[in-house]
């Protein structure tokens, strides 16, 4: 189901049920066998929330929140069920609406659960800055998977010729807030982090950008969710930009064989053992991946990701 079909089946159907809960609240309850009132108004207040999840649905291009709000609604719905069961004198009236309830309870969790992962499906992210449409890579998201201890200057210069050509950047890194980098002999900068990676969703984002530095990608490739999240581009045909000791974490991933690459010299050994060709060139395409040497080729670095990551968006495009 696609999330234009999603957001429209599932906003009517929460417009219906609001509209039959405000409307006929007593109608619900005789069917349901209940001879007092007293569920008169939980049904009318349940009417309003299936309203406003319904337009919710309806407006707005994450379904999720408003599926969410369904599951909620429904837990609720199941517990006047339940009171009702306790109470009604109809069993036959109270099994016919549990029948026709419980299909839509579970679409709604089905859909809640599996709206977190739908291709092609993004959530809106407190990224760095704008994204400018007018530019090459205009409304592009790229995550850049770090932690402590990258390479300052791998960081700065591709993220600021990333925002030059219109991408959002996000810091992508386990750490809660900040995360902070090494300038070539001593620690650097700090750097806030926009997503934490125990929460990051590869559908959110169209790049990825892998600095280096010795402790940064050591440290990622230790972990299994860094991990998961780089080959998670790869299976998906996603570009991916990685320079310097960057390279350990597509090793790491399994997604170097097989492919021409480079790296900081000292990690060629580690690349052609796990299948990859190792060239000294400044930069290296190959397919959906370019990497590089480190610092002094910064500019050919560059280059070539934006020229990779705007063919991408262009084939996405058409």
């Amino acid at each position: 189901m696609t999330e234009s079909t999603k957001n429209t089946t599932f906003g009517l159907a929460s417009l219906a049920v609001g509209i039959t809960e405000l409307t006929a609240p007593r109608q619900i309850e005789q069917t349901m066998g209940i001879e007092d009132s007293e569920n008169t108004g939980i049904l009318r207040v349940l009417g309003v929330r299936e309203l406003i999840h319904g337009f919710d649905l309806l407006t707005h291009k994450n379904p999720t929140p408003g599926i969410l709000g369904r599951v909620a609604g429904d837990l609720l719905d199941g517990v006047l069920l339940a009171t009702a069961l306790a109470k009604s004198r109809r069993p036959a009236g109270w099994a016919m609406i549990a029948a026709a309830v419980a299909p839509l309870v579970i679409a709604d969790m089905v859909c809640a659960v599996t709206g977190t992962g739908t291709v092609g499906h993004r959530r809106p992210l407190n990224g760095r800055g704008r994204s400018r449409s007018d530019g090459p890579l205009g409304d592009q998201r790229v995550a850049i998977l770090l932690t402590d201890g990258f390479e300052q200057v791998e960081l700065e210069e591709p993220r600021k010729a990333l925002d030059k050509a219109g991408a959002e950047t996000f810091i992508v890194a386990p750490d809660p807030s900040t995360v902070r980098a090494w300038d070539f002999t001593k620690w650097g900068d700090k750097f806030p982090v926009d997503v934490n990676l125990l929460t990051a969703r590869p559908d959110d984002f169209d790049a990825l950008l892998l600095p280096g530095g010795v402790i940064n990608p050591d440290l990622l490739r230790m972990m299994t969710p860094a991990i998961d999240f780089v080959r998670a581009f790869f299976h998906a045909g996603k570009p991916v930009a990685s320079i310097c000791h960057g390279p350990w974490s597509i090793v790491e991933a399994g997604q170097a064989r097989g492919r021409r690459m480079t790296s900081w010299p000292s990690l060629q050994t580690d690349l052609r053992n796990a299948g990859a060709e190792w060239v000294d060139e400044p930069a290296v395409v190959d397919g959906n991946l370019v990497t590089s040497r480190g610092p002094d080729d910064m500019s050919a670095f560059n280059r070539a990701m934006i020229e990779l990551f705007a063919h991408a968006r262009s084939m996405t495009a058409g």
